[in-house]
């Protein structure tokens, strides 16, 4: 079998027309190349190299087996380039799934800092529920999971992100758009926009007007806080969503105000337990944490 030192020494006598220049190339004695060169001759079964003078010529076959020895250490210098890449957080696949709280407001500011520093990466994101998100991860089906429902299993490790105060968001010329605060009594037969029946945040937020016995006009239920100041913002109705999609929503037609008593929204990453995680799915994690910090979130 020809081995890696063999083709070593016939690139270097291809290139420098000398056993001497080869050797000192390879920084090995010049009979030592000989003895190599003449075990890759036996190895093939015919002459690589015809001496003139001192130096040697080589044959058409030796010019053949040159061409497919270039594009084989061409492929290797490929392979070393792609594995510091691969040490770098470079290149990779990355499959992300987050609830519309993070998926449409925060993650795609992470992502577009993330692909300018990890230009080759290949990141598949959905934007789905909480529960499609966790079962994805109880199956190990996904590198990271961002949501707000608490969920535990064995078969995944989660991490507090952030914990972020709920607003109350207006068309911008509601009569309470000035507010400083908003409480329960100020939205008394307001038009709410209400999250699904089977939600979270729809329970805590019902909770907090039940428990002043405060009635709403419930006649639109919207899936996530984009829908929610979408429709606040064409004067459809008033909710409490969280904080990062309402910021995003400023330029859009609405008025954000602190709500009281405060509603608080749990995020959380997921990641598979019994998944290796790559190297890029802990630097996209590490980014997203300093976004949050940056931000005060």
């Amino acid at each position: 079998m020809i081995t890696s030192r063999q083709l070593e020494a016939f690139r270097a006598i291809m290139a420098h027309g000398t056993v001497t220049a080869a050797a000192e190339r390879l920084g090995v004695s010049q009979p030592a190349v000989s003895k190599i060169l003449a075990g890759l001759e036996h190895e093939i079964g015919y002459p690589l190299f015809t001496r003139i003078k001192r130096r040697l010529a080589p044959t058409s076959e030796a010019r053949l087996l040159e061409q497919e020895v270039t594009r084989l250490y061409h492929s290797l210098e490929r392979v070393t380039e792609v594995a510091r890449e691969i040490r770098e957080r470079q290149v990779g696949d990355l499959l992300i799934y987050s609830t519309p709280a993070l998926g449409r407001s925060v993650l795609p500011d992470v992502m577009a800092g993330f692909m300018k520093r990890h230009s080759k990466a290949h990141i598949v994101f959905h934007v789905r529920s909480s529960t499609y998100i966790n079962q994805k991860m109880v199956d190990q089906q996904i590198d990271l999971g961002f949501s707000m429902m608490p969920f535990e299993h064995p078969s995944m490790v989660t991490e507090e992100l952030s914990r972020a105060t709920a607003v109350c968001v207006l068309p911008r010329d509601h009569r309470l758009a000035r507010r400083k605060v908003i409480r329960p009594a100020d939205l008394r037969g307001e038009r709410f926009l209400s999250f699904p029946l089977d939600g979270r945040m729809r329970h805590l937020i019902d909770a907090a007007f039940e428990q002043e016995r405060i009635e709403r006009k419930l006649q639109i239920d919207v899936y996530s806080s984009a829908d929610a100041c979408a429709l606040a913002a064409r004067g459809l109705g008033v909710s409490i969503v969280e904080p990062f999609t309402a910021r995003d929503f400023l330029s859009e037609g609405i008025a954000v105000v602190p709500f009281e008593p405060r509603i608080r929204y749990l995020f959380r990453a997921m990641r598979p337990r019994y998944r290796k995680p790559s190297r890029l799915a802990d630097a996209f994690l590490d980014a997203v944490k300093a976004h949050l910090k940056a931000k005060g979130w």
